[in-house]
């Protein structure tokens, strides 16, 4: 299945514009949970299959998005990303500990390096996710809503982008290497 970043983060986009905007946690809450499920049903049209990613995130902002529109209160919201990130953090790890390797199956027909690498790089990961879930909800419960806005949209994406290019420098300085 083909990835589209710019599609996978039309969620996120649609929340930031519509916050951005109106100010409002409610209302770009509400554009978010349209938005996702907006997405779900495109990705369904288009590839036929929905990715587990993608049926997560939206589950997720229906629930926690929901429940901060019925009970109005904006703390779901903050912690759905917590949720988000310990969920795939979590399953990493007990992945790699029941010896299944996520990010090398992902990425093993591009890239050869020793099992060890790859498992270390997928419990970094794991241990990512999990941290960035802390970091999310340290911010959510101590900062205003505006700065949690903020971090949620461009402090985690930049913290995963720049994870993700560290990842790949390692994976590809080892498997130079490893080749020779």
């Amino acid at each position: 299945m083909q990835n589209n970043i710019l599609f996978e983060l039309l969620p996120l986009i649609a929340f930031f514009a519509i916050y951005y905007i109106t100010k409002n946690l409610f209302i770009a809450t509400a554009v978010c949970i349209v938005a996702s499920w907006l997405q779900l049903i495109l990705f369904k049209l288009k590839y036929k299959k929905v990715a587990k990613n993608i049926w997560l995130n939206t589950l997720l902002i229906t629930v926690f998005g929901g429940l901060t529109l019925i009970l109005h209160n904006k703390t779901f919201i903050m912690l759905k990303p917590t949720v988000l990130f310990v969920l795939i953090g979590g399953s990493i790890l007990i992945g790699q500990a029941a010896g299944k390797n996520g990010i090398k199956l992902l990425l093993a027909k591009e890239i050869t390096v020793p099992d060890s690498l790859w498992n270390k790089i997928n419990i970094a990961w794991g241990l990512f996710f999990i941290v960035m879930g802390i970091l999310n909800l340290f911010v959510a419960l101590n900062f205003s809503e505006y700065f949690w806005v903020k971090f949620k949209v461009f402090g985690t994406t930049g913290l995963s982008i720049l994870f993700l290019l560290i990842s790949g420098i390692i994976l590809i300085l080892q498997q130079k290497k490893y080749k020779q």
